[in-house]
């Protein structure tokens, strides 16, 4: 299966939602990309994060790691925890995961092709 390809991405965690696109690069089994999504925290604040990330394929699943990250808060940069997704790759269309960032804040989502 090749990723290669832009995808919606939709996060639920315990704080709220994120929504956005990735766009992901597959060459061999090596893959790289960025996920572009707004961050909202229920009744609190929002956040406009774009994140690079890297991993490769093993064992019908990705294992990416962020290599940087940029957040803006109201238009001004805003300190942000990169994120380690895990994606299970389910069909040439959908994939799922989870994500954690280093405070252990976890979350599910879903991606689909565009």
């Amino acid at each position: 299966m090749d990723i290669t390809g832009v995808w919606k991405y939709k996060e639920d965690f315990a704080l709220g939602v994120s929504e956005g696109e990735v766009k992901l690069i597959q060459t061999d089994d090596k893959v790289y990309g960025e996920f572009s999504f707004v961050e909202k925290v229920e009744g609190d604040y929002e956040i406009e994060v774009f994140e690079k990330v890297r991993g490769e394929i093993s064992e019908g699943k990705v294992l990416l790691e962020s290599t940087s990250v940029k957040a803006l808060q109201d238009g001004k940069e805003v300190s942000y925890l990169g994120n380690n997704f895990e994606v299970h790759l389910v069909s040439d269309s959908k994939l799922v995961g989870s994500s954690y960032d280093d405070e252990n804040v976890c979350g599910v989502f879903t991606l689909e092709r565009i």
